[in-house]
């Protein structure tokens, strides 16, 4: 049987978890009150993180005391208005102000999220001395995270996933700059001797993901799982793509509740899938797998409407629509919702999809651009950043556009089998050969009879949703091409009805129960 869609908790999604804020209602504008504000941001934080958790009942509501004060208060509140133009003071500065001490992992939480606000909203341009300040509180926050008394703090996973999601941006972040630094920046970089890089940052992630239980729900192991799911973007960004294609493979259906508790994650998850699965040209899974994302995220959005991260969902949604444009044109099979979606999205998305149906290079190569993964030359190590010549840091994204651009010339081949056949029950490969290379009809067979691997992704998760191609079918016999007739799978409907029959008996029961 079919499953409907990608699994999940309602419990988890953020508008179960927050409310509002009466913080939300104060207006301060004095910089010592703003001052104290955050100080007593980081009070409150060290208070439930010290809270002793007794029972799994204590850790839930301690976990949702986090999330409002890091999703509410912090991201909602303080930093989109006592410091939506402005930095926050690091930790240490608020002992010194107000004669306190912090403990070590809520002064480096406290700071990841300063630093965070710098590079995202507050900073124009790249500032060397805020990249290396925070490369080494990741460093150490990190470091502190492995040890036993840190391993279960009441930590939301939306911001476990927030927290290595941004190490990996940052690190995006000052790979792209680095050749747009200043003369005294580049000679003090040049001295430098810990600084972002590629290895080791793969160490610091793998030293969690080794650590995979998905039997132990704590903050350890989220933060293993999503290390996982992160390396496989820092390897897509970097463009080691068969060794991201090869780590999200791997990825189990048992697990996918696990990266459903964070939004940004599940997206992640999905959607480098899908760009793996297209850069492999492996059509039909990245169109099924964007599809099953794209899906999911819009019945479910106003569920995170609470939540201050709402806005870049929406984007990222926006983002993987197009991608998932893009990929039809490799395999045409889109469902009608996908194209409703197209038509009401905030980018105009449809206008250009009508276009990219035309093979308008430009359009193409512009939304793909648009769409696509963050993708840099990322800085190897320390000793190739001070020895480095010359590079473009976007010279493997514009080779894997022109890369694409003639493979979609390829596919549009492929596709006007489809526009020939159409026309015809059966034709000869002699009068075929007139219209079209004969050489297409069997690419056409195999694209749409491609079939799934052993791995656990395809065959744990994409096995659950994957359907016999709607596209026309068609075989070869002594050199006649027969179009056969696109019968109805009568099982599959009889098998989502019957679905949606014990869905309604479920919610019926509860209901009643209910009343």
């Amino acid at each position: 049987m079919y499953e409907q869609e990608l699994p999940s908790n309602l419990d988890d999604f953020p508008n179960y978890n927050l409310k509002q804020s009466a913080e939300s209602e104060k207006v301060i504008v004095d910089d010592d009150q703003k001052k104290k504000a955050a100080y007593q941001f980081m009070q409150s934080l060290e208070k439930n993180l010290r809270t002793k958790i007794s029972s799994p009942q204590q850790r839930v509501q301690t976990i949702a005391v986090s999330l409002e004060l890091y999703d509410t208060i912090f991201n909602k509140i303080y930093c989109n208005t006592l410091y939506k133009e402005t930095l926050f003071p690091l930790a240490e500065s608020l002992e010194e102000a107000f004669n306190d001490e912090f403990d070590s992992i809520t002064k480096l939480l406290f700071n990841e999220s300063c630093y965070r606000h710098a590079f995202q909203s507050v900073q124009q341009q790249f500032n060397l001395q805020t990249s290396i300040e925070s490369w080494q509180n990741y460093q150490l926050l990190f470091a502190a995270l492995q040890q036993k008394q840190n391993i279960d703090l009441p930590l939301p996973p939306s911001w476990i996933w927030d927290i290595l999601d941004e190490y990996v941006y940052q690190f995006y972040v000052s790979s792209r700059w680095r050749k747009s630094l200043k003369n005294d920046e580049i000679s003090q970089l040049k001295n430098i001797q810990d600084f972002w890089n590629l290895e080791e940052i793969l160490k610091t992630l793998e030293a969690f993901y080794t650590q995979r239980n998905s039997s132990v729900q704590n903050t350890l192991q989220y933060l293993a799982f999503y290390s996982y799911l992160a390396t496989a973007k820092l390897h897509v960004m970097s463009g080691n793509f068969q060794v991201a294609y090869t780590m999200l493979s791997q990825i189990q259906h048992s697990e996918l509740i696990i990266y459903s508790k964070s939004g940004g994650a599940y997206q992640s998850l999905f959607s480098y899938a899908g760009f793996c699965f297209l850069l492999n040209k492996e059509y039909k899974k990245a169109n099924l797998t964007l599809t099953l994302i794209v899906n999911y995220f819009n019945k479910y959005k106003q569920l995170y409407s609470k939540s201050y991260q709402y806005d870049s969902l929406i984007k990222q949604h926006e983002k993987i629509l197009a991608l998932l444009a893009v990929t039809s044109l490799y395999y045409p099979e889109i469902e009608d919702n996908i194209i409703t979606l197209l038509k009401e999205s905030r980018n105009k998305l449809f206008e250009k999809y009508e276009k990219m149906l035309k093979y308008d290079q430009q359009i193409i190569g512009e939304v793909f651009l648009q769409s696509c993964p963050k993708i840099i030359n990322t800085i190897k190590n320390i000793k190739e950043l001070q020895n480095e010549q010359e590079i473009n840091p976007n010279e493997i994204i514009i080779d894997l556009k022109d890369k694409l651009l003639k493979e979609v010339l390829e596919a549009k081949k492929i596709n006007d089998v489809e526009q020939v056949l159409s026309l015809y029950n059966q034709i000869t490969f002699q009068h075929f050969n007139k219209l079209l290379p004969d050489k297409y009809v069997q690419l056409y067979i195999e694209r749409n009879n491609v079939t799934l691997n052993e791995n656990s992704f395809e065959s744990t998760i994409l096995s659950k949703f994957w359907q016999k191609s709607k596209l026309l079918d068609i075989e070869v016999k002594n050199n006649t091409i027969y179009v056969k007739e696109v019968s109805v799978n009568q099982r599959d409907f009889i098998n989502q009805l019957a679905q949606m029959n014990a869905n309604l008996e479920k919610n019926i029961q509860e209901l009643s129960k209910n009343l």
